[in-house]
């Protein structure tokens, strides 16, 4: 299959990490994948490190005739089966392509409700299949919006099992952040943004060095927002006179190596989070996890079985929590063994690609043939293309995607751009 990802974000989080991550797996196993993502982005940056076939084009508006004409002609030229969107900027950026026949697949992963009924129409109308990353997803689409719960999968979250597999070498970050091997670590990883909770975590540290003032707590993780978010965590951090006690140490590729060398991990979520990667990653790691009841947490996290519970935004429960795994090695060792075998039963990345590559199958084979189909045994051309080059002269086709689009945003009108 030819699919194409379409992700307007400029910050970098845990979803356009698998993003590249799923392009990455379906181009080695002979499918054709790419993703076009905002020049001078954090996505762009990241996908290029990662060495997925990635191409910049501006992202600006949700209705944005020129940019979807050029999504549409770089779909035809590489005749592309499938398009991916993220947000409601990338939905409506494609909007126009679904019009014209090419299958669109919505993922929805956070938990916020989508708000107006004019949202709720490009849900309801403008694709083929929504995939959500938690089934509380499912459910509030259906009960607060109306939508057909056949037009929705739910496929969660998973990781590559084999890269956080323990056991691994726990002592090199623990070097690097001055910490001995008898030092409680806790780690708390992901973006730096009001609903990650870090500004809850911060409150809760005091309450965890007034029993164990040899704890230790490291943020990994870049705030959005051009990353002035996680200059407010340094500033909390400072103003609590933290700064030998809280390390951030920014985004890292190492973080197999950074989960290892934690005693606890915390998942400190206000809200938004639908099926969070850090989860999956630290069972894959085979290390206890204090997390707060937000989206499919509290399906996965059995209390005291495989990890703690706490309430959102309480940091005296968190602190107490994360003190009983210190405290209680018996506990955060059956809880972190009980962890790592849920990764391996449910977890796999392998799995996840296969029965989203089983929806994707099902929403092509309802696409008409294509007007130009490739030789024989031959493949779609794996050419980049200069967005320039995108345009066409042909503008009866533009006036068929301008007619079909205003229906759609008139339904849209009023209504304020949508988070992811």
């Amino acid at each position: 299959m030819n699919i194409l990802y379409v992700e307007s974000s400029r910050s970098w989080g845990g979803q356009e990490y698998r993003t590249c991550l799923e392009i990455n797996w379906l181009n080695a196993r002979g499918h054709n994948a790419w993703l076009i993502c905002n020049p001078n982005s954090q996505v762009l940056l990241k996908a290029c490190e990662l060495n997925t076939r990635v191409i910049a084009m501006p992202l600006q508006r949700r209705i944005d005739l020129v940019c979807s004409w050029r999504l549409w002609k770089f779909c035809r030229r590489n005749q592309i089966d499938l398009v991916k969107a993220y947000s409601s900027k990338d939905h409506w950026l494609c909007l126009p392509l679904y019009f014209c026949g090419i299958p669109l697949a919505r993922a929805r992963c956070i938990t916020d409700p989508i708000g107006s009924k004019g949202r709720a129409f490009i849900f309801k109308h403008g694709c083929s299949k929504i995939v959500a990353d938690a089934s509380v997803i499912k459910r509030q689409l259906v009960e607060q919006n109306g939508i057909d719960p056949a037009k929705i999968e739910v496929i969660g979250s998973a990781v590559d099992l084999q890269k956080f597999s323990p056991p691994r070498d726990r002592t090199g970050f623990r070097r690097e952040m001055g910490c001995a091997a008898d030092m409680p670590l806790i780690g708390n990883i992901g973006m730096i943004r009001p609903d990650k909770g870090q500004l809850v975590l911060v409150d809760a540290v005091h309450l965890v060095l007034s029993e164990r003032p040899d704890a230790r707590f490291v943020i990994v993780g870049q705030g959005t927002g051009l990353l002035k978010r996680g200059i407010n965590v340094r500033n909390a951090i400072d103003r609590a006179g933290l700064g030998g006690k809280i390390f951030m140490v920014g985004y890292r590729w190492d973080t197999p190596d950074i989960y290892a060398a934690c005693d606890v991990v915390v998942i400190a979520s206000l809200r938004t989070e639908a099926s969070p990667i850090v989860l999956r990653e630290a069972f894959a790691s085979g290390r206890p996890v204090v997390a707060t009841k937000v989206g499919d947490i509290p399906e996965i996290v059995e209390h005291r079985q495989n990890g703690l519970l706490v309430e959102p935004g309480d940091s005296k429960a968190l602190a107490v929590a994360i003190l009983e795994f210190i405290s209680d090695q018996k506990l955060a060792a059956r809880c972190a063994a009980n962890g790592l075998h849920y990764a391996r039963e449910h977890f796999s990345f392998d799995r996840m690609m296969e029965a989203k590559l089983q929806v994707d199958a099902s929403l092509c084979k309802t696409r008409k043939p294509k007007s130009v189909p490739s030789p024989i045994g031959a493949t779609a051309p794996i050419t980049p293309v200069n967005p320039t080059e995108l345009i066409s002269h042909d503008w009866r086709q533009v006036n068929r995607v301008n007619k079909l689009t205003k229906a759609a945003k008139a339904a849209s009108i009023g209504s304020e751009n949508e988070s992811r």
